[in-house]
């Protein structure tokens, strides 16, 4: 992995104009190089801890040694074993729900669409013109006039 260092030159660099819009800060270049290795350092750190740990497990399993793997890390500072996902979530024994119930906002509308055409069953309801105006089809007759007369 290549290693980014923050250096003089890159400051250098830096415009004007964002260097207007970067809040004012006090820290040195040497202060913020020394910051941005420290962070990679822990990250890479993390990283390494990590595979170490994937690489016992792969071993334990491969032995048939995982269970007690397991139980020797879940037994914390006070010799007392870490509570579970279960117990901290508090969730109890749920049954499994549709995506579309754990959803309010979906399954209103889904609710709603139901409804919707249900209602067409029962009523006419206006869909709306179909297509543009094209004019009186059947034309208008020249033999009735219906008025209102207003006094």
């Amino acid at each position: 992995m290549a290693v980014v260092t923050y250096t003089r030159e890159a400051a250098a660099e830096i415009t004007p104009a964002a260097q207007k819009k970067a809040p004012a800060t006090s820290h040195s270049p040497e202060e913020l190089e020394a910051f941005l290795n420290s962070t990679q350092k822990e990250k890479e750190e993390r990283k390494l801890a990590r595979a170490d740990a994937h690489k016992l497990a792969t071993l334990a399993a491969r032995d048939g040694k995982l269970m007690e793997l397991q139980r020797e890390e879940s037994v914390g500072e006070s010799g007392k074993r870490a509570i579970g996902y279960q117990i901290m979530k508090n969730k109890g024994l749920t049954a499994k729900r549709k995506k579309d119930n754990r959803n309010a906002r979906v399954k209103k509308r889904k609710k709603y669409d139901i409804a919707k055409k249900k209602l067409k069953s029962v009523r006419a309801v206006y869909t709306g013109q179909q297509g543009p105006y094209v004019g009186e089809l059947t034309g208008i007759s020249k033999k009735i006039s219906r008025s209102v007369k207003l006094n």
